[in-house]
């Protein structure tokens, strides 16, 4: 990153000073509007007086004659500056400026763009009109970093917007780095927090974009359980007996049942039957467990400069399951499967919020185009060059 400092000035570095040069330059100087545009200057036939060209160091004032500046404090041929009350003389103009003007080149793309500790030459706290071009790119990738910030006591600073500012993408709840469920907020684009001052613009131009960054979606709701079933293993005992022999299942364990079964095991001389072939059915038994419903998908990412395409959906949800029987087992009673588990929520466009899932959370909130207080903003305000909420 290489920001460049161009001037209003400096004035009168030699030769003569007329009044004339002074009403041209100071009262009738209108500033320049793009970074490698110049100044120009209105109509002023009028006369003007040494008291109008006095060092105006009212911070209040939004429009100074001859603005307060540490150039112009220092000017003229003793570098005692251009007076602000008394012993004014012309020849305190020398080297002096109307306006401050720091550029960040088209060619430039800054993460996290500071926009206070650029080269302001120590004239933010003083009235001098100062303009911030940001002809490049700012962007973040951390929702908790703004892609561009200002918090200096200023006055009159215009940050001229021709480029683009996005803020970053808020992550989809449940991935790595997110909230377990709800999707993560999208970050700001342009912080103007200023700890003080007056006249603080944000001047919005066609075609240049200040975009916040989308929240993420929230994370899928779990699928609902199902219920168990009872698996059952099946042993027959067969054997001869005069009687029913109650009970007996050879260890093998579990309830039983027992049943005759027709023919004679051992008969008598006269034909009669002696003993019987019987068996014991033994029934084993044994809970499935309870299916467990698929697994939330994931939230998809919100829209912002460390994710500029891409799908936003969220992952589908997880597999639904079924009561089963372990080997050995051969029959299974009742019991019911679960449920596939919610797909993640969406995650949201620049500016936009994250889509919301039936799951306990929300999702991410949208980031701002611009955060802050004590700014204004103005320009071409739409939805192609500012997306999130703006105002103070």
């Amino acid at each position: 990153m290489a920001v460049s400092v161009s001037k209003a000035g400096p004035y009168y570095s030699s030769g003569q000073i007329k009044f004339s040069d002074l009403r041209r330059d100071f009262r009738a100087q209108q500033r320049k509007t793009t970074s490698g545009g110049s100044e120009t200057f209105s109509t002023d036939n009028g006369s003007i007086s040494a008291s109008e060209l006095l060092r105006d160091i009212d911070t209040t004032e939004q429009s100074p004659i001859v603005p307060d500046c540490k150039e112009n404090r220092e000017s003229g041929p003793l570098s005692n500056g251009i007076s602000a009350s008394s012993n004014w003389k012309v020849s305190q103009f020398r080297n002096s400026i109307k306006y401050y003007y720091v550029t960040l080149p088209s060619s430039d793309e800054v993460a996290n763009f500071d926009i206070d500790a650029q080269s302001w030459n120590t004239n933010l706290d003083k009235n001098i009109n100062k303009f911030m071009f940001i002809d490049g790119t700012c962007g973040s990738s951390s929702v908790s970093s703004p892609a561009a910030a200002f918090s200096a006591t200023a006055h009159n600073l215009t940050v001229d917007v021709y480029g683009d500012i996005l803020g970053c993408g808020g992550r989809g709840g449940g991935t790595s780095g997110a909230p377990a469920i709800d999707g993560e907020d999208g970050g700001d684009a342009l912080s103007m927090a200023s700890s003080g001052g007056n006249n603080i613009v944000v001047l919005v131009r066609n075609g240049s974009r200040i975009y916040g960054g989308g929240g993420g979606g929230e994370k899928g709701k779990k699928g609902a359980n199902g219920s168990s079933g009872t698996c059952y293993q099946e042993n027959i005992y067969q054997y001869c007996s005069p009687t029913i022999q109650s009970g007996n299942c050879m260890g093998v364990g579990g309830s039983y049942q027992s049943t005759r079964r027709p023919g004679c095991c051992r008969s008598t001389m006269g034909g009669g039957c002696v003993e019987s072939v019987y068996q014991n059915i033994c029934l084993k038994s044994q809970s499935t467990g309870t299916p467990e419903g698929g697994a939330g998908g994931n939230g998809g990412p919100g829209r912002g400069y460390n994710y500029q395409s891409g799908s936003l959906d969220g992952v589908g949800g997880g597999s639904n399951s079924c009561p089963s029987c372990p080997g050995g087992y051969n029959n299974l009673s009742g019991g019911s499967c679960s449920s596939i588990g919610e797909t993640g929520g969406t995650g949201g466009e620049w500016g936009g919020e994250g889509t919301n899932t039936d799951n306990t959370g929300s999702g991410g909130d949208s980031g701002r185009a611009v955060a802050g207080s004590n700014y204004s903003v103005s320009g071409t305000i739409n939805s192609a060059t500012v997306k999130g909420a703006y105002n103070p």
